[in-house]
């Protein structure tokens, strides 16, 4: 695995500036910034504007925060995405996935595994972007009832997200933390 290298020392000045305001705006919300951040930080202009979407989807989006979980952990199951595993899964047990849920996605995945409501509703809709089609009529309307219409075009827009999170893992080598083993 060729992981893409990263030293903050060789930032020029305005670019080490943005550099610590992501680290510190993350540590304000109890988060890190590394992984695929640090990856991302060879482009600091692409990496703020990655940041800008994931830290409103993560902090400020309006998508219950167990279902915002249940998708990362469904995301980074589908697509092998160690890092990715392993840096939400105390996320989302803190946010309330039950560990039934999380057994199962692990287990089975999203596409294969049983979930209660209303996990197997996201589920549902996962089953279509994790493939690149068309969600239905029905399950749209139900997932807007669920969730409202801008919960529901969170959670699709959060599988994309974390899809290209997982393309950002892998293609550049991001590791998951020392110490910890692959999940899958």
């Amino acid at each position: 695995m060729a992981q893409l290298p990263f030293d903050p020392s060789k930032l020029s000045p305005p670019d080490l500036e943005l550099y610590n305001d992501m680290i510190e705006r993350r540590r304000a919300q109890g988060a890190d910034f590394g992984g695929p951040y640090a990856a991302l930080m060879n482009h600091p202009e692409l990496c703020r504007r990655v940041d800008d979407l994931g830290f409103y989807l993560k902090f400020q989006g309006c998508l219950p925060r167990d279902i915002y979980q249940f998708v990362v952990l469904s995301v980074a199951r589908s697509t092998g995405a160690a890092f990715e595993w392993i840096d939400h899964i105390r996320h989302a047990e803190a946010a309330g996935v039950p560990l039934p849920v999380i057994d199962a996605l692990k287990q089975d995945g999203v596409l294969d595994g049983a979930f209660p409501a209303p996990y197997d509703l996201a589920a549902k809709v996962l089953g279509f972007t994790l493939v690149w089609k068309d969600i239905p009529q029905a399950l749209q309307d139900q997932s807007i009832q669920e969730f409202g219409m801008e919960g529901f075009v969170e959670l699709v827009v959060l599988s994309g997200f974390y899809q290209m999170f997982s393309a950002i893992n892998q293609g550049f080598g991001v590791s998951p933390p020392a110490g910890a083993s692959k999940p899958f």
